[in-house]
């Protein structure tokens, strides 16, 4: 068999699935909490424990893996270690997580940001669809702003760290919010969870917001979700939004106009579908989102105009997890 083992490793849980080059992702998937607070170790072991109940719940053994392709929220770099732990626990800084994992699982191992794994999928579902692009740049949107580029089918990566695009700086003042990563004014202080909060903080400060946007910033920025996709959405909530999403065009203008890039894809908790929203609603949400975006886009040389900005088309669960795995399996890039 050529099963490989995909691992997506989070800030409180670690998704596992299974995937085979030739019939695509395989059997059941599982996840656990990671303990990542309590240092990779910690982690590592819960991987251990939890790969082999995963193999057990699909009535397959050790042998039959031939590889793994894991992800984690942090830069890594091209040997597999985490530069910088901007988004998982501060222990984790230059641990290498490709090593320890090969060790622990007695298996080659690959190990890529979560990014990358996320918008490899993506890249390789739109391929089967005949969506693809040559020159693909994906935005990631959940507590933190993720992104990657894929350039003819593979992921893009310097000898340091692959493109972290939720640090492109689109606020230079001094008085810009400050970024996990220790600059001020990145993307993802905007076009984020932690973004919507900074927003929700700035408005409350200068009062005068509805009773809808009061509370404490991060339970406030959690339901502006569910406020953008209303129906009839208060002017302050439309207001947030159009001010985060212009914030990922003004990024993805600043990629275009670097890489040259045709497609923009936009992924992650910013454009799920509230249960509670109408398809209308939902449908005008996601137009009113790509035309801030594209707002961004289009300040900018005529050609940009050529740009697509899309929705992400890749539904599958754990899409990081499976994205590493499926990486793993056509680079055969895997060390032990």
């Amino acid at each position: 068999m050529s099963i490989y083992l995909g691992i997506d490793i989070g800030a409180t849980t670690v998704k596992l699935g299974l995937f085979d080059p030739e019939k695509g992702v395989i059997g059941k998937r599982l996840d656990r909490p990671c303990k990542a607070s309590e240092g990779p170790d910690a982690t590592v072991n819960v991987i251990k424990t939890a790969t082999s109940e995963l193999l057990q719940a699909n009535d397959l053994q050790f042998k039959d893996l031939k590889a793994i392709g894991a992800c984690c929220p942090t830069p890594i770099d091209a040997s597999g270690m985490c530069v910088y732990p901007t988004n998982i626990d501060h222990s984790w800084q230059g641990v290498n997580v490709r090593q320890k994992l090969s060790e622990a699982l007695q298996l080659p191992a690959l190990l890529l940001n979560d990014g990358d794994a996320a918008a490899y999928r993506e890249y390789r579902v739109r391929e089967a669809q005949n969506k693809a692009s040559s020159c693909m740049a994906q935005f990631i949107t959940g507590t933190g702003l993720g992104g990657a580029l894929i350039i003819n089918g593979k992921i893009w990566s310097a000898p340091a760290v692959s493109a972290e695009l939720g640090h492109i700086c689109i606020n230079s003042s001094e008085n810009a919010d400050p970024c996990g990563c220790g600059a001020r004014g990145c993307v993802e202080t905007r076009a984020s969870l932690l973004g919507l909060r900074n927003m929700v903080k700035h408005r409350q400060a200068k009062g005068n917001v509805p009773e809808a946007l009061q509370g404490e910033h991060i339970e406030v920025a959690k339901t502006l979700r569910r406020l953008g996709q209303m129906d009839d959405p208060l002017s302050d909530v439309v207001a947030i939004w159009q001010e985060y999403f212009t914030s990922l065009g003004i990024a993805a203008r600043n990629v275009v106009n670097t890489v040259g890039c045709d497609l923009i894809v936009i992924s992650g908790g910013a454009q799920e579908k509230e249960k509670t929203a109408s398809d209308g609603a939902y449908q005008r949400f996601k137009q009113d989102a790509i035309a801030s975006i594209r707002q961004g886009i289009d300040q900018s040389f005529p050609h940009l105009t050529q740009t697509r900005v899309e929705w992400s088309i890749d539904t599958l669960l754990d899409s990081a997890a499976y994205g590493a795995a499926q990486y793993a399996s056509v680079t055969g890039n895997t060390t032990l």
